[in-house]
């Protein structure tokens, strides 16, 4: 007769994510630390198919990669609107590609340090080659009776990204990932 295996499948962390529990840094938008209000771990999409058979169809995982959702940033905007203009600017200069110099930078880095309930950082998502394709409108209303601070939604397309723990080890390898056939 086998042992059971319930004691050591139990999780070995009980804790839960924090929403608040996240810091983000671009190389090129400073201030963003600070200010950043919301951001995610873009969405992952496996295409797949659908086989007919006599009975009903089956979904099998079609070739042709993973699909990933766009980075969404939300931070608050300062008095000077300075960090609003960096990021308006950067999408200014990469449309009017004419007008770039050679010393620009149009393409940025990003990390977002996701934290454990003690702020202490438990992974990383590492983004390469990030721009910016949209800034949200600043909508001014004299008629707002409570003072809440302007905040504005950026989102930024990458090249690619990557879930890594705290010890900087990725949290998934896909070339070394074998699939378990079910049957």
């Amino acid at each position: 007769m086998a042992q059971s295996k319930w004691y050591s499948e139990q999780p070995k962390n009980r804790n839960f994510l924090a929403p608040v529990g996240f810091r983000l840094d671009l190389e090129i938008f400073p201030g963003v630390e600070f200010f950043c209000q919301r951001a995610n771990i873009p969405d992952l999409t496996l295409p797949f198919t659908e086989v007919p058979t006599r009975f009903r169809s089956f979904p099998i995982a079609a070739a042709g990669g993973i699909e990933t959702g766009d980075l969404q940033v939300t931070f608050i905007i300062d008095e000077d609107l300075a960090n609003y203009a960096s990021i308006y600017n950067w999408i200014r200069k990469n449309g009017l590609y004419a007008e770039h110099s050679d010393e620009e930078a149009q393409y940025s880095n990003a990390r977002l340090e996701i934290t454990t309930s003690n702020y202490n950082i438990a992974a990383y998502c590492n983004f390469e080659n990030v721009f910016p394709v949209s800034l949200s409108d600043i909508q001014f209303d004299v008629g707002d009776q409570e003072q809440e601070y302007f905040t504005a939604q950026v989102t930024f397309k990458y090249t690619s990204f990557e879930l890594r723990n705290s010890l900087n080890t990725k949290l998934w390898n896909l070339l070394n990932w074998k699939p378990s056939l079910i049957m």
